[in-house]
């Protein structure tokens, strides 16, 4: 019952949500647009971290980078590294599973196991923020040789 009125609720502030959004693009002049934010999503491919391959899916808002979800796939584990920008830090959620099997017998969640899931955060320079974490996964020099901040 309580997972109902809560799938309920979510749809009523959804609705709620795109119809705010409705209107105020439909009272919009011409001169209002330049100033509703454009979101862009960017895919690239960052070479020579993993042995399957490693891409990234970059959010930009009105040009600025905002979030990233890079997915790591190796071998025997893949794992996921989430970058959320903010204006003096970043913060990071990892995730990383194993393999129940070879890689190529994966064919669903069900053949991964979660090995862990850590948030810190970092500086802009890739600085560990707070205490020291022994198993993550520092990607984020490789990260910013590829990947604009801005665009231009």
């Amino acid at each position: 019952m309580l997972n109902y009125i809560t799938i309920i609720f979510c749809l009523f502030l959804v609705s709620c949500n795109f119809a705010q959004k409705q209107e105020t693009i439909q009272s919009a002049d011409k001169s209002d647009f330049y100033r509703i934010p454009k979101d862009t999503l960017i895919t690239y491919e960052i070479e020579d971290i993993s042995t399957e391959g490693t891409g990234t899916e970059v959010n930009y808002v009105n040009g600025k980078i905002t979030k990233s979800i890079t997915n790591i796939y190796a071998g025997t584990w893949q794992a996921s590294v989430i970058y959320e920008f903010g204006t003096d830090k970043i913060k990071v959620l990892e995730t990383k599973y194993y393999y129940k099997t070879g890689i190529e017998n994966v064919k669903s969640d069900e053949d991964m196991q979660l090995d862990y899931e850590i948030s810190y955060f970092i500086d802009y320079s890739g600085n560990l923020i707070g205490k020291s974490i022994s198993n993550r996964i520092d990607i984020f020099q490789e990260f910013k040789e590829v990947v604009p901040f801005e665009l231009k």
